[in-house]
């Protein structure tokens, strides 16, 4: 319940008229007294209209002129009025003012004062009821709230009791399964080792295939070397018995008969030696190629390397090989390890010739076979390894063929390098040389 408080204005008119009456008796009392103000002093006066201006002043702090405005306005009215009254000389006038307007001033102050109070007191209440309701909201939010989370409870109680139900279910599930778990790990332990026997023996089998492929390739491209500078052979022989016949027609006009059967068994005569040369030349090859040491390491087809270092790999391969069809021999030989090995193989006249070289007499050399006009023929790259291996196929002419019946020789590169990563960059630790001299194109 809200309450306010206010004072009764009874007080007010009893100090009222008690004053009024002190104001007269003074005024009657100075009435007999000599002065220039009649028979007041004109210092009395001054003092009371003085204490009247500080009544009025006190009463303006105390915010009377918007809380007690009627009282007040009457003190400053009075106050003016003593005022005037004290330069027309009256002076029990201006003193009987200047006393009402004390009183006026002291009645407006007290009123505001108490106004304020009152005012305060009565916030206060306010204040207090309003925190009295706001409890009562929120006891009754929470006995609320308590109530839904009693609900909450007894729900999530009832859904425990479900969950036990369905752990116990699962746990017996768990124990069956674990059972049948045991029994397929044996069986799979007893098969990933049968398989594991088996992919040894297939990985071997494909290693030995592959080294099986790699050396009848060799032999192959040795053996279509061989036979074509056989057949180069046997071509050139043909075209001096074909010379030598016409000779023959030429000197002997009149034995034309006896010379075309001469030519004709000198023909026969040199295809069945043709043909005896190619069988010894294929069986010198073959037997030259088994006795040689393997050139290439093993190739397993198996790398370490992931998608993106292959990818990086071959990019460095494709700057190395650009580097020197752009003739650009320092950049090209930047692509080198200190250490790098190069197996430096020349194939002349059915013969090899084998040796190591290291970095300084690879330099040198490749600054030779610079020198010369190579054409690119294919460049293949494989991975194996930690390594990207990039064959690269050059060919050079060297002897143009003469004429239709005549075969043009070149000289052929092979150039198989291995490169890995070091660091950051990608650089040759191994490169294997492949030179055919005077050879067919093959």
């Amino acid at each position: 319940m809200k309450q306010f408080i206010a004072l009764s204005p009874r007080g007010n008119s009893v100090l009222r008229r008690n004053l009024l009456i002190g104001l007269l008796l003074v005024s009657f009392g100075l009435a007999g007294c000599g002065g220039k103000l009649g028979e007041i002093e004109p210092a009395a006066v001054d003092t009371a209209i003085a204490d009247a201006a500080a009544a009025v002043a006190a009463a303006r702090e105390a915010d009377a002129p918007s809380l007690a405005a009627d009282a007040f306005a009457i003190a400053v009215s009075n106050l003016e009025a003593a005022k005037t009254a004290l330069a027309e000389k009256k002076g029990d006038e201006a003193l009987r003012l200047a006393y009402q307007a004390i009183s006026d001033a002291r009645i407006a102050r007290r009123d505001a004062l108490n106004i304020a109070k009152n005012a305060e007191l009565n916030a206060a209440l306010l204040q207090k009821a309003t925190g009295a309701d706001e409890l009562r909201q929120t006891l009754s939010a929470k006995e609320e709230k308590l109530a839904e989370v009693r609900t909450e409870v007894r729900d999530l109680q009832r859904e425990q009791e479900k969950r036990n139900q369905t752990l116990s279910e699962l746990q017996e599930k768990n124990r069956e399964l674990r059972d049948k778990r045991a029994t397929y790990s044996a069986q799979v332990a007893e098969l990933s080792k049968t398989l594991e026997a088996i992919q040894k023996r297939a990985t071997r089998a494909e290693t030995e295939l592959r080294n099986y492929g790699r050396d009848v390739l060799n032999l192959r491209q040795k053996l279509e070397v061989a036979e074509r500078m056989a057949k180069e052979e046997g071509h050139q022989k043909r075209a001096v018995v074909a010379e030598i016949n016409s000779l023959r027609r030429e000197f002997r006009e009149q034995a034309a008969i006896y010379t075309e059967k001469l030519a004709e068994a000198s023909q026969v005569q040199t295809d069945k030696q043709h043909e005896e040369y190619l069988k010894q030349k294929a069986q010198e090859a073959r037997a030259y190629v088994d006795s040689q040491p393997v050139l290439h390491p093993p190739k397993t087809g198996q790398t370490s390397l992931s998608t993106a270092q292959i990818a990086a790999g071959k990019a460095a391969l494709r700057n190395w090989e650009n580097t020197w069809y752009s003739r650009n021999l320092d950049a090209h030989l930047s692509y080198y390890t200190p250490g790098v090995v190069t197996d430096k193989v020349v194939i002349h006249e059915s013969q090899e010739h084998r040796n190591k070289i290291d970095l300084q007499q690879l330099q040198s050399d490749l600054r030779e076979m610079n020198t010369y006009g190579w054409s690119k023929v294919k460049m293949d790259t494989q991975v194996e390894g930690e390594s990207v291996i990039g064959i690269n196929r050059l060919t050079r002419l060297v002897t143009p063929a003469a004429d239709e019946n005549a075969t043009a020789l070149y000289n052929i590169w092979i150039r198989e390098v291995w490169m890995h990563e070091v660091g950051n960059a990608w650089k040759i630790h191994h490169e294997v040389w492949q030179i055919y001299e005077n050879v067919p194109n093959f």
